[in-house]
């Protein structure tokens, strides 16, 4: 169940009709609220449009010359027909969730629920509470959102994604028509957005994220607390040729490029990949099946691309994403790779999702969320090639004997140092994860 708006609907036999509309819910009793009908057959509407409009007399002050609030509401073309009923429901939920009209309160905003198709209603509020207050509608996509996701539950409808507000801004009409002015491919929010995408997914640490930056072309400017004057606590990045009227640069704060930006969020990232290393000694041939399984676990537990690469990046996977040539903010396909899994020179080695497996493509993955299919990709898609399976028997085994070396040797002087390493082999070995039984020593223990 989506935002949408349409005027006419296919019915049976493919055939597109225009049904009667009328009202489903509101305010007050629905069929007291309907439009009577002229002698013409036509409708009054200039009673209901009073009844809406009666609170908006309470306020005065500026900002109210867009008093109305309109939603709609719609179910996915597989969906099952909703009655009257349940689109009440749905409108009530959405209503009492953007809190223009809470459940019990009679002050609320006025407001209908109309529906004309049958697979969507639209929802009309007027700005206005009937105690003289204006309704706060800050954020009020969110919470149509959760109340959609709600509806989905109670009726058995398709799932679809939360907003989990991570996705990317979109360049603003100014910021178009100067690009197009100026004959520029792209906005400069495009460019600096997959600039710093670029940079963060290939940087292990936030010094190398700059150097990288800088290396692209990009200027960077550091924000520095005030209370420590050496600490950074933030960044903008800028293009030299893109300047404002006085001639200074425009400078971007990494949260006004995508929500995942920020630094605060790029320090978490690399923090986890840190501890999520490949050991000393670990088979390079082992990064592929790390790899595969974290893309299938990210996979099957994401309801949509976005929470796919957050999910990602929490596992400690650096995270490369390709961009669309002709539609510069399509994401067209990723890589991934590890920390420390590099080639001969130092550079880190990276993966697309075909290479791993096929059916880890970005298009297939879509394909997945989109259909929900039942059956796991685990089934098909984890398995060890007889060139990963020899290296990780042959490590696993070096990993344990240097383990029991460690144990026997503390177990006389140090007997907490040896609980520490025999619970640190035994997490290595059940975890599935590219560390080596040193890395999860360093952490502590369950107490």
């Amino acid at each position: 169940m989506r935002c949408g708006c349409c005027t006419t609907y296919t019915g049976q036999g493919g055939r597109t009709s225009t049904p009667i509309p009328h009202l489903v819910a509101g305010f007050g009793d629905p069929a007291e609220l309907e439009p009577e009908r002229r002698l013409d057959g036509s409708r009054d509407f200039w009673r209901l449009a009073g009844l809406l409009a009666q609170p908006l007399a309470l306020l005065t002050g500026p900002g109210y010359d867009k008093p109305v609030w309109h939603c709609s509401v719609r179910a996915a073309p597989g969906d099952r027909m909703l009655s009257d009923a349940e689109w009440a429901r749905v409108a009530e939920r959405v209503m009492a969730r953007t809190g223009l009209a809470p459940m019990g309160d009679e002050s609320g905003a006025r407001w209908v629920a109309v529906r004309h198709a049958p697979d969507h209603i639209h929802l009309v509020a007027t700005l206005a509470r009937q105690d003289g207050i204006r309704p706060k509608i800050w954020n009020d996509f969110y919470r149509v959102r959760d109340a959609c996701q709600e509806a989905e539950q109670w009726f058995g409808l398709r799932s679809t994604a939360p907003a989990n507000r991570t996705a990317a801004r979109r360049p603003t009409r100014a910021e178009t028509e100067q690009a197009a002015r100026r004959g520029w491919a792209d906005t400069p929010r495009t460019v600096l957005r997959r600039a710093v995408c670029s940079a963060a997914g290939a940087a292990g640490t936030e010094e190398e994220f700059f150097a990288r930056l800088g290396q692209a072309g990009v200027l960077v400017r550091k924000r520095y607390s005030t209370t420590s004057p050496g600490q950074v606590t933030g960044y903008a990045v800028g293009l030299p040729q893109h300047t404002g009227k006085d001639g200074g640069v425009v400078w971007y704060g990494g949260g006004k490029l995508a929500a995942d930006l920020t630094l605060p969020k790029l320090r978490a990232r690399w923090a986890a990949p840190a501890q999520e290393c490949l050991g000393p000694g670990f088979p390079p041939q082992m990064a592929r099946a790390v790899l595969r399984t974290r893309i299938v676990d990210a996979a099957e537990q994401a309801a949509g691309e976005a929470e796919f690469f957050a999910r990602l990046r929490r596992s400690g996977v650096l995270v490369h994403l390709r961009f669309s040539e002709t539609d510069p903010g399509q994401v067209t396909g990723y890589a991934v790779t590890i920390t420390g899994h590099t080639t001969g020179d130092g550079a880190l080695r990276w993966y697309g999702g075909g290479r791993l497996a096929a059916d880890l493509t970005l298009p297939r993955l879509r394909h997945r969320w989109n259909h929900r299919p039942k059956s796991p990709l685990r089934s098909g898609t984890f398995r060890l090639t007889a060139a990963e399976r020899e290296p990780l028997y042959r490590y696993a085994g070096r990993q344990a004997a240097v383990a029991a070396e460690r144990i026997r040797r503390s177990a006389g002087n140090n007997s907490a140092a040896a609980v520490d390493a025999a619970w640190a082999a035994a997490a290595a070995a059940t975890t599935g994860r590219a560390r080596c039984w040193r890395c999860w020593s360093r952490r502590s223990r369950p107490r």
